[in-house]
């Protein structure tokens, strides 16, 4: 059966929040009423002009990002917060987002269960169509009502996903449990604004739903408690959910393991309630939060929605998850929200939209990319929202002033190749830099004066946006198997200029007038130092400080990644990741530590740019690497090269690599005449390998590193080859400002 789940999700919240301690001294009340009986601490309130269509763009717009939304067959729109009794909220998502117009839009509805059906309904199609894309969003605001029993476990968020076959990020089991009765245990009637609820009834109700879709599921599934590593619940309020996890470890006669639920309830805790996108802001809380690696780990989930359906379901989260996740994103927007005063809470809580068909100008408040602009003749009018640079600024600078940002090239001591394919690998910054300035110009447009590589242009910001989407869709088509990686960019200039394209449509920028991005480098490009990955943070990170924008390096990480993917096809990160923190990284999967730099002598020497390219060696190598005990051959010497790096074992250093190079020639990508210059190095007592992807034709293979305490042999041999030696040391800072 065709693994199917979800790609990526991301979700969004309010830009606003109330502390429920404020809310308790506003009831003249205890807030540990709030903080101990809920577990809850904080609820997002929406602003005027924020509802869950605009809620819904921007999850969708961050869920999207890398997405072909050429692919999207499908968008199926949970909410029980509808605007409209005919019209599906969806449709206004498509229109913001530009999705293609063979779209399927569908709008449904079952209190908190909603989401989940969207997703079951989704999955078979998947499944019959592994080539197709599904968008789902589950969107809400919780409302009920000033001074009353809900009120503190009142929220809004939503939740996007892309579901799809072969998901980067989790894969749906196929068993379920699912179970429906008729109850009124929470309802909102059409003339209501406010739901209402019997609160006691409804909790007792989440709990006996949850044993009966619970042993359905473990009936159809044969799966104990035991084979479930973590669990996911709708969340109403975090207290409910440790209650009803408890109910569950005594059901199934197990000790209480807290920790098997509390990564999923840090965003619940900030947010509130969220009805239908609840279940699954636990489960981005979960994989953000989780300190160990949750690859191949069983999640268990529970879904409930009053009226009401309950299911219980489970997935896998796939290896390399982390690669898919938003969290810098998601911590950035919890983090970035504005606490709210009591009397501004109740000022938002009060506002009306007209509902006679007048004309109605929304006020202005802060609401992400999309904003809910008018109501007129009964009809809502949306706009996307062009971030001022001046309210983003969080210093004095004066704009427009020239900023120069540095991104040192990288050396592979060992595991290229390897680390696409879960290996470790050991890198190490060097003191040779991709150089990045940015310069206002007075014409609107973006100026590019690559200098290495002769290239000089200038795009209107149309044109920027057109070329950015243009090289998203060419490389979808390399991931279906319609182009070669290297027809995804047509000229080498046009990495910096998606570099920039990106960055700005992610942080929803608008330049204030026209720029002047300069780039230069004294790294040879195409020869494995990293010059790809230095051009993109270089340029990204130059733009950050020109426009006072801040930009978190985990931020800063992935879009780098998503730009460097359209050279290389599939990035390790490993080049992004040395040139971001400097020094000499091992890394392994997603774990990343540091070392000291080498103090060996070292020497690298160009023996020229190869015909091929870092994508082009990658595909032909991939063959070999279906061979497991190869994979970990590879592993076997960056370990053994890391523990003779700690050791400052100049010995073990040059048998490490020796074994490495051997792996290399043993996979195709050192050409002949650099195995004979290898060779003669080994036989003056030296060891030397190719420090990038090598080539796969031709005589040249990029840069060799050589490990010899012999300068001379290196030199005379150099010279025979024709090749240069490039002298370098170790760099300590990653990309930073001049």
């Amino acid at each position: 059966m065709v693994k199917v789940g979800i790609d990526t999700l991301a979700l969004y919240t309010s830009r606003y929040a109330l502390d429920l301690g404020a809310l308790a001294k506003a009831r003249g009340m205890d807030p540990n009423k709030y903080y101990v009986g809920l577990a809850q601490h904080v609820m997002s309130v929406p602003p005027p002009g924020e509802d869950i269509v605009t809620m819904a763009a921007n999850a969708a717009k961050q869920a999207l990002q890398g997405v072909d939304t050429q692919s999207i067959e499908m968008l199926l729109f949970a909410t029980e917060s509808g605007i409209d009794q005919s019209k599906a909220a969806g449709i206004y998502v498509h229109e913001l987002l530009h999705l293609p117009s063979r779209c399927r839009v569908v709008e449904l509805k079952q209190a908190c269960y909603s989401g989940t059906a969207a997703l079951q309904l989704a999955l078979p199609y998947l499944r019959e169509n592994p080539q197709k894309k599904i968008l789902v969003i589950a969107s809400d605001i919780a409302r009920y009502g000033l001074n009353t029993p809900g009120e503190s476990s009142q929220g809004a968020g939503a939740v996007a996903m892309v579901l799809s076959a072969h998901p980067r990020m989790l894969a749906f089991e196929p068993e379920y449990g699912v179970v429906t009765e008729s109850v009124m245990d929470f309802w909102r009637p059409n003339y209501r604004h406010e739901a209402l609820v019997d609160g006691k009834y409804s909790s007792k109700l989440y709990l006996t739903m949850l044993e009966k879709s619970w042993q359905q599921y473990q009936t159809v599934s044969g799966r104990s408690f035991a084979d479930h590593d973590y669990f996911c619940y709708h969340t109403p309020v975090p207290r409910l959910v440790e209650k009803a996890h408890h109910y569950l470890l005594k059901l199934n006669n197990q000790a209480h393991l807290s920790e098997e639920v509390n990564d999923s309830l840090i965003y619940g805790k900030q947010i509130g309630n969220s009805y239908a996108a609840s279940l699954y802001v636990s489960l981005a809380s979960l994989l953000d939060a989780a300190k160990e690696d949750l690859s191949g780990k069983r999640i268990g989930f529970y879904s409930y929605g009053s009226g009401c359906v309950a299911e219980y379901f489970s997935g896998i989260v796939q290896p390399g998850y982390r690669a898919a996740l938003h969290s810098a994103y998601h911590a950035d927007l919890l983090a970035g929200r504005k606490p709210l005063t009591y009397e501004e809470y109740e000022q938002f809580y009060t506002f009306k939209y007209v509902e006679d068909g007048g004309s109605q100008a929304i006020p202005t408040y802060q609401t992400g990319s999309f904003r809910l602009a008018k109501m007129e003749q009964h009809k809502r009018i949306y706009e996307q929202v062009n971030v001022s640079v001046r309210q983003r600024r969080n210093d004095r600078i004066e704009e427009g002033q020239p900023v120069k940002v540095y991104a040192p090239g990288k050396l592979i001591l060992s595991g290229e190749h390897a680390v696409v394919y879960g290996q470790p690998a050991l890198a190490m910054a060097v003191n040779r830099y991709v150089t990045a300035t940015v310069m206002p110009e007075t014409v609107p447009q973006v100026l590019f004066d690559l200098s290495d590589l002769s290239h000089h242009s200038h795009l209107s910001f149309g044109a920027l946006h057109a070329l950015k989407d243009r090289i998203k869709h060419q490389y979808h088509k390399f991931i279906r198997g319609d182009f070669s990686i290297r027809e995804v960019l047509q000229k080498p200039f046009e990495l910096a200029q998606f570099a920039l394209g990106i960055l700005t449509e992610s942080l929803n920028l608008t330049l204030p007038h026209g720029v002047k991005i300069q780039v230069q480098s004294d790294l040879p490009i195409g020869c494995g130092m990293g010059s790809s990955a230095a051009t993109i943070l270089s340029v990204m990170q130059a733009i950050s400080n020109y426009l006072h924008v801040p930009l978190p390096p985990e931020k800063l990480f992935q879009l780098a990644l998503e730009a460097e993917n359209m050279q290389h096809g599939r990035s390790s990160g490993l080049d992004l990741r040395v040139a971001l923190e400097g020094g000499c990284l091992y890394m392994h999967q997603q774990s990343i530590q540091k070392r000291a730099v080498p103090e060996m002598p070292l020497y690298l020497v160009n023996s020229g740019t190869p015909l091929t390219t870092t994508g082009q060696c990658v595909e032909k190598t991939a063959p070999y690497f279906t061979s497991q005990q190869l994979r970990e051959d590879f592993g076997a010497v960056t370990r053994a090269m890391d523990e003779a790096l700690r050791q400052q074992s100049w010995p073990n250093m040059q048998a490490a690599i020796r074994a490495n190079h051997q792996l290399l020639v043993h996979i195709g990508v050192v050409p002949e005449k650099v195995q004979r210059f290898i060779a003669e190095v080994e036989a003056s007592g030296g060891a030397a390998k190719i420090c990038g992807a090598g080539a796969v034709a031709g005589d040249q293979a990029g840069a060799v590193l050589v490990a010899t305490d012999n300068k001379q042999v290196v030199t005379t041999l150099c010279s025979r080859f024709g090749y240069n030696v490039i002298p370098i040391s170790g760099e300590l800072r990653g990309v930073h400002a001049a």
